[in-house]
């Protein structure tokens, strides 16, 4: 990651905002988000390239011998497209997922539209966080066709004070998440990107508990990372002792 593309980051975050002043557009009133809108405009200035047909699907970026979706929410929806590109098509795939690394809470009554508070949050979100998610590429990831890119990000989200409790936060509507600058980026494309899951304190053999202790997981984080390791062939799962399973280094 460069100075260059965080300001190329920049000045699309800029023109997305612009065409949308310009087409008199406001928060939230279109199909197409405007995170994904500036993702797809960073990652392929020619929008001929958008939105282009393959096979079934509509791939979000097309060109050349590459495709590139980009994924806000969970990875659970793309799972039967991304099956088709890889098991149908010769393209490289890669799946962008944006991650709020600084995020500030705008809060908007429900009602007249006006903004209640605008903090920021302490929590600051990276690939590990949503290990769990992960899961759903389990079977894509040993592919070396298919590379996981990660953007982690400054963006406001803008949430109605719609939920319940007494500061009606809970349960509440997320409106929109609006992208503010590029601070960094993670890029799994090969089994020694995936080392940081694997640190060296771990030993050459433990049990998933011992695992998610260390990588600080929870139970459903944690199957998910073994499963991925396993896919790619840095631990096997070898017998039980008792009544955990004891996972080997490769």
């Amino acid at each position: 990651m460069t100075a260059a593309d965080k300001l190329h980051f920049e000045v699309c975050v800029a023109e997305i905002l612009k065409e949308e002043y310009k087409n008199g557009e406001n928060i939230g009133t279109y199909m197409e988000k405007r995170l994904h809108r500036t993702l797809k405009r960073f990652f392929e200035s020619d929008e001929a390239n958008h939105e282009v047909s393959v096979g079934p699907y509509i791939a979000d970026i097309k060109r050349d011998n590459e495709i590139i979706e980009v994924q806000t929410g969970s990875f659970y929806p793309m799972r039967d497209k991304l099956r088709y590109y890889l098991g149908e098509t010769d393209f490289h795939i890669t799946v962008v997922r944006p991650l709020p690394h600084i995020k500030w809470c705008i809060w908007i009554d429900p009602v007249s539209g006006e903004v209640i508070s605008r903090k920021k949050s302490p929590k600051r979100f990276r690939p590990k966080d949503i290990m769990r998610d992960w899961y759903y590429l389990s079977e894509f990831i040993g592919s070396e066709r298919f590379t996981l890119k990660f953007l982690l990000l400054e963006e406001e989200e803008y949430r109605f004070l719609n939920g319940w409790g007494k500061g009606k936060k809970r349960g509440s509507k997320r409106y929109e998440r609006v992208p503010l600058s590029l601070i960094e980026e993670e890029i799994f494309s090969g089994a020694e990107d995936y080392m940081q899951f694997l640190p060296d304190s771990l030993g050459d053999t433990f049990t998933a508990s011992e695992y998610m202790k260390k990588m600080k997981l929870t139970s459903f984080g944690t199957y998910s990372a073994l499963n991925i390791l396993c896919t790619i062939g840095l631990i096997e799962k070898g017998e039980k002792q008792g009544r955990s399973y004891v996972y080997k280094r490769k």
